[in-house]
């Protein structure tokens, strides 16, 4: 494992990269903004570190030996200990399929390998002040059609049985329910999720919202075209 001179930061940052090189860069960027970091080169190392750690936001590199960013990812979200710890994708992959899948087990959110280092830091930050910003409840336990959502304990039930929700699903099912009449467009459910700070691309919100629907039902979400979402 590469370790790098650390100090005690404002947010806990793991980074994961077979690539010492990308360590220590990013590594360097990361605590001359205070944050404390700590390094693992494959994912194994990273889930294990991460259990005595408890980072705030993991970065995975996608290609890694023994295990790589996408397993470690599926591996971290089935922990409930990492429930609100944000994990991100860090890749050369530049496509939308490849987008579905880190989404798909549980990713946050998805870095280009060629991003500018003020422009990483930035993201961080982002991702780390959405993480800690409350969201909107309405009761603690909500129902509507065959679902139970728990949001104190961010947990959702169809038909009694438990769904696998990413952080950004639930997120987004919690700030549709904030405002069962509302229609929700497009710019502010980006802003409630991820922030204003915060780039993501065209079809980003397109894609978890069909990943949303798929677990909780069609008929849940309801589009409202040319406007955004509302609950049905």
């Amino acid at each position: 494992m590469y370790i790098c001179g650390m100090k005690q930061g404002r947010y806990k940052v793991l980074l994961v990269d077979d690539d010492v090189s990308v360590l220590e860069f990013l590594s360097y960027n990361l605590v001359r903004h205070d944050f404390d970091v700590r390094t693992a080169q494959n994912g194994l190392e990273a889930i294990a570190l991460a259990q005595t750690f408890m980072p705030d936001l993991i970065i995975l590199d996608w290609m890694m030996p023994e295990m790589d960013g996408l397993e470690a990812c599926r591996r971290l979200r089935s922990d409930s200990l990492f429930d609100e710890t944000i994990i991100a994708l860090l890749t050369a992959k530049d496509d939308d399929f490849s987008r579905i899948e880190a989404f798909a087990v549980g990713a946050d959110d998805y870095i280009h390998k060629s991003i500018r280092p003020k422009v990483f830091v930035a993201k961080m930050e982002a991702l780390l002040r959405r993480k800690m910003v409350p969201k909107p409840r309405v009761s603690d336990v909500i129902t509507i059609f065959d679902l139970e959502i728990f949001l104190e304990k961010r947990l959702v039930r169809k038909a009694g049985k438990k769904l696998a929700l990413t952080k950004i699903e639930f997120d987004l099912l919690n700030l549709f329910l904030s405002n069962k009449n509302k229609v929700f467009s497009r710019q502010e459910i980006h802003d409630a999720i991820w922030g204003k700070e915060v780039i993501v691309g065209n079809r980003t919100l397109d894609v978890h919202i069909r990943n949303l629907r798929k677990k909780v039902g069609e008929q849940i979400i309801v589009t409202s075209k040319g406007v955004g979402y509302t609950l049905g």
